[in-house]
């Protein structure tokens, strides 16, 4: 992972650009990809989160994170769903980043087809797990008190998580690096221009 080297007012700048994309991308595209959970969506966020990761650092990739929940919240609240939902989402895409950052820093020794596949499977596997830790003790108490939805009634604390988070969790980490690194691919002459 090459960190390049910016001015403050640039690094600023591609933050904030950054952070207001991968806002827009909380919005849409949302694509419901478990036909039985349509109420878990995919969407792109974390595209523009982890050009900040490749582009400038791991602390300019948290502040996109932190400005596009805080856009979220202000400018998007759809009311307990936005309160209960965004910090799940936000700690899964922390769990995420911060994988993929500490493998892309630890790979010089390895291929080129593992340099890809040691962070893929890692952060997806690190963020599946986390969205099923804090749906557990977190997301099905709080939907079953404040949203008068009880998971474990409706759905089945089974089907939720091995029909439900698992899957979803897993193609989502898949999905979310493959279009990451295309994305990267595809906009390399744009950070060569953005360097120099």
């Amino acid at each position: 992972m090459s960190i390049v080297p910016v001015t403050r007012v640039q690094r600023t700048t591609l933050i904030a650009i950054l952070s207001a994309v991968s806002f827009g991308l909380m919005l849409f595209p949302q694509v419901p990809i478990i036909p039985s959970a349509d109420f878990l969506k995919l969407d792109f966020s974390i595209v523009p989160v982890v050009i900040g990761l490749y582009w400038l650092n791991y602390s300019a990739s948290l502040w996109i994170i932190l400005i596009r929940t805080l856009l979220k919240l202000i400018l998007a609240n759809e009311g307990v769903n936005t309160y209960l939902g965004l910090p799940v989402n936000l700690l899964v895409v922390l769990a995420f980043v911060t994988v993929l950052k500490i493998t892309m820093s630890n790979l010089e020794q390895y291929s080129s087809w593992q340099k890809k596949i040691i962070p893929l499977t890692s952060s997806t596997f690190v963020m599946t797990i986390v969205a099923i830790v804090i749906n557990w003790f977190v997301a099905i108490p709080l939907y079953a008190r404040f949203a008068n939805f009880d998971i474990a009634k409706f759905i089945g604390l089974k089907n939720y998580f091995i029909g439900m988070v698992l899957p979803f969790n897993l193609i989502e980490g898949i999905i979310w690096f493959v279009v990451s690194m295309i994305i990267l691919r595809a906009i390399q002459p744009l950070q060569r221009r953005f360097h120099s």
